[in-house]
């Protein structure tokens, strides 16, 4: 009989449709693979067939992964959040931005909630998509937060491998997979959503958010959000994740409010 650990998943038609998802073909598919590839997996493999798995584990990937996201991301927002003048570079925010800044870089629940909205074209997600031992796959333990923010960081490591470490191509990849305004809780009106939430607790208001659309293309959609107040709609917002579209939604129902 053979062993069902003697098979890798994802195929190699699974592979190319994560490509597209991403949109990133990479020139050596066995990085990708890697990223897909967890211990456990690698050990159970090793134990029972006595000889090297047929692929790595994703753990070097993801530790190069965790740091290039990390540089995409200030990339990103110093590019939008400041200049570089006569003086040096000047930010639109001082210090204590910057510290919440670092603090939210890995923020583990962040990158569960992408990996969770990352699907191939025929609706598979990606955690599915995962290599692991028979152990996790029966209990379930790879669709648990921790191994899909490791999955992100991991495919971001490969990428940054495949291509050579080049920022020209990583930081677009970062823009569209991830949310660089998550990092900017603290810039004036960044933290709309929670001044609004506690004026509509004080006035024992209802708040919701529906979402009202979805466009773009899989791999980079944007949302609309509505933002409603005691069953009225007051704003709408919108970004390339839910959150950014709440944000933005929450600061424009304030905006109206004079507040």
């Amino acid at each position: 009989m053979k062993n069902k650990l003697a098979v890798l998943a994802p195929s190699d038609g699974e592979l190319a449709a994560i490509e597209r998802a991403i949109g990133y073909t990479f020139r050596d598919r066995t990085l990708l693979r890697q990223a897909f590839t967890r211990r456990s997996y690698t050990e159970e493999f090793e134990a029972k067939n006595k000889r090297p798995a047929p692929v790595e584990c994703n753990e070097v990937p993801e530790t190069l992964g965790d740091a290039v996201l990390s540089a995409a991301l200030l990339t990103i927002l110093f590019r939008r959040h400041g200049k570089v003048t006569g003086r040096g570079y000047e930010a639109d925010f001082g210090e204590g931005v910057f510290t919440e800044i670092k603090k939210n870089l890995s923020d583990k629940t962040a990158l569960s909630q992408i990996i969770d909205g990352l699907k191939t074209e025929d609706g598979t997600p990606f955690a599915v998509l995962l290599t692991v031992s028979d152990g996790d796959r029966s209990s379930g333990n790879y669709n648990s937060p921790s191994p899909k923010e490791d999955l992100f960081e991991s495919i971001i490591g490969a990428v940054a491998l495949d291509c050579g470490m080049d920022f020209s191509v990583i930081v677009p990849l970062v823009e569209r997979l991830d949310d660089p305004d998550r990092l900017t809780v603290a810039l004036p009106g960044k933290d709309a959503v929670t001044r609004l939430k506690e004026l509509c607790e004080a006035k024992k208001w209802t708040l919701d958010y529906p979402e009202l659309a979805q466009t773009g293309p899989d791999h980079a959609p944007v949302f609309t959000v509505g933002c409603v107040v005691n069953g009225k709609r007051v704003a709408t917002g919108s970004g390339t994740r839910k959150a950014a579209a709440k944000f933005e939604a929450a600061s424009a129902a304030l905006k109206k409010m004079g507040l």
